[in-house]
């Protein structure tokens, strides 16, 4: 089992925060190794479901995930119905010290390949999770 769990603090808002993780386009700013997202309807509600491309690891991902957990300005929950990998993503938002504190934790249980190489599977998605953290901090700190 993987579990990886990183927060930062962000110097704005939570609603602004927020509704910049959340809109259209930005997780791809955020997670640059995502070089595709194809919506599968509606976004932001409970039942929302995507499928992403990205690279890790030196090898294209497709990975379809679906919003299980969605309320503004507090907790979105999703988790892998079709991939490679199952994971399940927690991301919160809580007002801290004038700011927000935006806490990423993914947890999942790899399977072949990535089974064998857990302990590296673990340490590159702690790096993804820190960089997409410290992504979306400047990016939202600069608007």
């Amino acid at each position: 089992m993987i579990t990886v769990e990183k927060s930062i603090f962000i110097n704005k808002p939570v609603h602004e925060v927020f509704a910049f993780a959340t809109a259209d386009g930005n997780y791809q700013k955020m997670q640059p190794d995502v070089t595709e997202v194809i919506e599968h309807g509606p976004r932001n509600t409970v039942g929302s479901s995507w499928t992403e491309v990205r690279k890790f690891m030196g090898q294209e991902l497709r990975t379809t995930s679906e919003v299980t957990v969605f309320e503004p300005d507090k907790k979105e929950v999703t988790k892998v119905i079709k991939g490679p990998v199952f994971y399940e993503t927690t991301v919160t938002y809580e007002p801290s010290e004038g700011g927000t504190k935006y806490t990423t934790k993914i947890t999942g249980e790899p399977k072949g390949f990535f089974k064998l190489a857990e302990g590296i599977v673990s340490a590159q998605l702690e790096k993804a999770v820190i960089d997409g953290n410290q992504r979306l901090k400047d990016l939202v700190e600069k608007s």
